[in-house]
């Protein structure tokens, strides 16, 4: 094993260790923080959602930060004229962000596996099924890119796009505590919505021309289908997000929706913990 191996998976482990801590630390806290009787009035599912916020929030926040100074608006290009897909040495921004983010996905997909019956309550079972996934492939495929120094520039973005999860974490838990009809609950909701399209959205233009104008001969054809396969699947998925809530937000400016309905989550909008999509949130009963 390599030093830029050894130094993903140890950064890994700290990451995946630290998450478990901070689920320790939040079950021992999160009944006082949010009162005994409140909590005691909780469904399972509700206190499953509710305890996974904290770790969500520490990896939308640490994730994104590391990889910052290493984002580029679009990747060099080659003499070819093409956007380069291989860099030259990866540094530690991105490995280390890397390494954080799939900690974070490692430990929540043990968790959604462990707690099975609460998770696919707090999910529904469609949603639960597609974040299983959403964290196999990543975990899977992300280590391979910044590893072999392939497409990196993509899951730079993808791990940047992380950080719209803190808000989509505490718009979750006031969703679950009945407290987003207020003036702070609006200005999450806000925030959430900037972010979204700040960083999900508002990037895809550059994305998609960095996919299709990419050197694709320069890395051997096993990673090429991969990447071919992986990459646009979180832009899929980040468009009809985005569409959902655009429709959310047109019906409430025009006055719509009728009959008020029991939020029910079932868009990313609502969930308590967010993830980014694969190479490249709750229902609640």
């Amino acid at each position: 094993m390599d030093d830029a191996a050894t130094s993903y998976l140890l950064v890994f482990t700290a990451s995946f260790l630290a998450n478990a801590a901070i689920r320790l630390v939040g079950d021992a806290c999160l009944p006082s923080l949010v009162g005994r009787a409140r909590w005691n009035a909780l469904t399972p599912s509700q206190k499953y959602a509710l305890a996974l916020t904290p770790n969500s929030m520490f990896n939308s926040l640490l994730a994104p930060a590391l990889v910052f100074p290493a984002l580029t608006r679009t990747p060099p290009l080659t003499k070819r004229g093409k956007f380069a897909v291989i860099t030259p040495s990866v540094d530690g921004d991105s490995s280390n962000a890397c390494a954080v983010a799939i900690g974070f996905m490692a430990y929540d997909l043990v968790s959604m596996l462990w707690n099975y019956e609460a998770s696919v309550r707090s999910n529904g079972k469609g949603l639960f099924h597609l974040y299983v996934w959403h964290h196999v492939l990543s975990i899977l495929f992300w280590p391979v890119a910044i590893l072999n120094r392939a497409f990196v520039y993509f899951v730079n973005w993808f791990i940047l796009s992380e950080h719209s999860s803190f808000w989509l974490s505490l718009r979750g838990s006031m969703l679950t505590l009945g407290t987003i009809n207020t003036p702070a609950g609006l200005f999450v909701q806000l925030a959430f919505v900037v972010s979204f399209f700040g960083a999900r959205v508002a990037v895809m233009p550059d994305l998609y021309r960095s996919y299709v104008n990419a050197d694709w001969a320069a890395v051997p054809g096993w990673q090429a289908t991969i990447a071919a396969w992986t990459v646009p699947i979180p832009s899929m998925l980040n468009a009809y997000w985005g569409f959902l809530i655009v429709k959310s937000l047109a019906k409430v400016a025009l006055g719509g929706g009728g009959k008020k309905k029991k939020t029910t989550g079932a868009g990313p909008e609502t969930r308590a913990r967010g993830t980014a999509a694969p190479m490249g949130s709750p229902k609640q009963e």
